[in-house]
């Protein structure tokens, strides 16, 4: 892997940017401190496994394996992600499990339900078909001229260069069943926070400043509920009223039981928890 899959220049470049990458010699004989806890080599023998080693692979002691960390809870003193892959990985193999750690898909979704959705986005051909039926409009389609119809707004807050964004773009939204529901109750709205547009919402005019601290459209920000995180999906009524912003990649599955809570108004009588416990 150090010879191959680590010495491609641009996953190389994008590891150092996104990553500590820390490489550790499972038969070491240094002492190691993490979290608070002191590791020790288990023995003096040349290929006595270190404690940290045995703690990190949970005692599956499979040569090379990575660990994918992110999201440390200092109350809890611990990651939310700690993801294991044993084995020799090539880079086809490494590109969806570093886009999962680094844009927190892990926060929304497995990463059994993500990668072959990634599979699909970066790699099936046959979806361009698929993706026409979808008619995404601009933003000020939405907020520049009065609606044609009444309808719901799904507007998907998004960059080019958001993989995990891509993923849900070509995937998610396309799934048979959250298309066949989507596509009769909501807009869809396709808002890339970069653009320069002038654009109108409830009555007050938003800009990109496009300045160095702030290379995004004001309205983004609002619709992320002053939190921009990309992707999110912001959710608006018949009235563009913002009725909630949910950051980060959503597999399809958990897409259709959002887009149903808020598209049939369960959620002006039952909160999220209650709702989930009622359908399959």
């Amino acid at each position: 892997m150090m010879k191959t899959t680590y010495s491609e220049a641009d996953l190389a470049d994008y590891i150092n940017t996104y990553f500590y990458p820390v490489q550790f010699n499972a038969e070491g004989k240094d002492t190691i401190t993490y979290l608070g806890k002191v590791y020790k080599p288990t023995g003096n023998t040349p290929k006595a496994p270190h404690e940290f080693a045995v703690m990190m692979l949970q005692g599956s002691l499979s040569y090379p394996s990575t660990v994918f960390m992110n999201g440390f809870d200092p109350i809890k003193n611990e990651f939310a992600l700690n993801m294991r892959a044993a084995g020799f990985l090539e880079r086809k193999k490494i590109e969806p499990m570093l886009i999962f750690t680094v844009e927190n898909v892990f926060r929304n979704s497995s990463f059994d339900d993500f990668n072959p959705q990634f599979e699909k986005a970066f790699r099936d051909t046959t979806l361009e078909e698929s993706l026409k039926k979808l008619k995404w409009m601009k933003p000020a389609e939405v907020f520049n001229a009065p609606a044609k119809t009444k309808k719901k707004s799904i507007v998907f807050i998004n960059t080019s260069w958001c993989n995990s964004g891509r993923v849900m773009y070509r995937t998610s939204f396309i799934d048979n069943e959250v298309f066949s529901y989507a596509d009769s109750t909501y807009n869809f709205v396709d808002f890339n926070p970069e653009i320069k547009d002038t654009l109108i919402y409830q009555g007050k005019n938003y800009v990109n400043p496009a300045q160095p601290q702030m290379p995004f459209h004001e309205l983004s920000k609002v619709l992320c509920k002053n939190n921009l995180i990309i992707p999110t999906m912001a959710l608006l009524d018949e009235d563009n009223n913002l009725i909630d912003a949910i950051s980060f990649y959503l597999p399809p599955a958990i897409l259709k039981k959002i887009l149903f809570y808020y598209g049939e108004d369960i959620y002006k009588t039952k909160t999220w928890p209650e709702y989930i416990k009622t359908v399959n």
